[in-house]
């Protein structure tokens, strides 16, 4: 079974308008709500892509309500951790000019109800499990709370991939997960120089891989390209071209893809093959739609895996 594990879920509210105009009435044309945070995502685009998994997530208030409602129309099934605290919620406004990102602070959550994060993960994940671990943490919550998590899946026997960016990516790091997926920008924080020549970024993920005893690094470029690089292969897929509406989710469905075919037993490259077409499709619609399955299997003929010598 896939799990996701997502620790400060949110609604994105987008909100379409023609124009900000300065002290004026702007009037909206049309105002969408999606479920969302990382692993939310994940689980969104596996449940579209024809497979199962369940996300756990801390959910609470009217907000958190209407998450699960859209998660059930959806058939996204899921394990709420029910909060006292209101879920958080960013609004996004799109304009015929570009979009504009209002990222809401979410509330405190207590020690009690991070221990019930681990005793649902531990009543619930068996050996051979997959566990994706992704997003931000709630306000006044410690990086090394992921150390903790990581360590524990993996000790109960469980394959763990892990996204996350800044202290929290390196104190995941240190409960040694499986596989890790920073995008470029993620990557170079956390090697902390920066890298753009093919050459300096496999050594430097294979520095990372020996340091953490990783299986792989699944590392996205954006627009150019992807990589899994491993001590026994490096693999690059390029951008495929399509029409831009929405860059948000590309990061979640590219995981969403490779971690569902792997665990269905595909191969890390026709893994790589689905994560590029799941990536790229996300970008295709606007909000946080993410993919559509008949948009991912039309551009499966168009990824090209090269295998990269080293």
């Amino acid at each position: 079974m896939i799990f996701t594990l997502t620790m400060n879920p949110c609604l994105d509210r987008y909100i379409y308008v023609d124009e900000l105009i300065l002290d004026d009435t702007i009037r909206a044309q049309k105002v969408v709500d999606y479920p969302a945070g990382k692993g939310i995502d994940v689980s969104r685009v596996i449940k579209e892509l024809g497979g199962v998994s369940i996300a756990i997530a801390l959910v609470g208030g009217d907000n958190g309500r209407k998450l699960e409602e859209m998660l059930d129309r959806e058939g996204v099934i899921y394990s709420s951790i029910r909060v006292p605290q209101e879920t958080r919620m960013n609004v996004i406004l799109e304009t015929n000019k570009g979009q504009y990102r209002i990222s809401m602070p979410g509330e405190k959550i207590s020690v009690r109800k991070l221990q019930v994060v681990l005793e649902v993960l531990n009543a619930l994940v068996r050996p051979g499990d997959v566990v994706v671990v992704s997003g931000s943490l709630p306000k006044g919550v410690a990086a090394e709370f992921y150390t903790g998590i990581v360590f524990s899946l993996k000790q109960w026997g469980a394959t763990v991939y892990f996204d996350a960016d800044g202290d929290k990516l390196k104190a995941g790091l240190i409960g040694q997960p499986d596989y890790i997926k920073p995008n470029l920008h993620e990557f170079q924080r956390l090697i902390g120089k920066h890298v753009s020549k093919r050459e300096e970024i496999v050594e430097e993920a294979i520095k990372i891989i020996d340091i953490h005893e990783l299986k792989g690094i699944l590392l996205t470029l954006g627009g150019e390209g992807a990589y899994f690089i491993s001590k026994e292969k490096v693999l690059y897929t390029k951008t495929i071209k399509v029409n831009v509406k929405s860059a948000v989710g590309a990061g979640d469905s590219f995981l969403a893809g490779f971690v569902l075919k792997r665990t269905e037993g595909a191969s890390d490259e026709e893994a790589l093959r689905w994560a590029n077409a799941s990536g790229t499709a996300a970008v295709m619609t606007p909000g946080t739609r993410l993919c559509r399955r008949n948009d991912v299997e039309r551009l499966l003929e168009k990824v090209e895996i090269e295998e990269i010598k080293f």
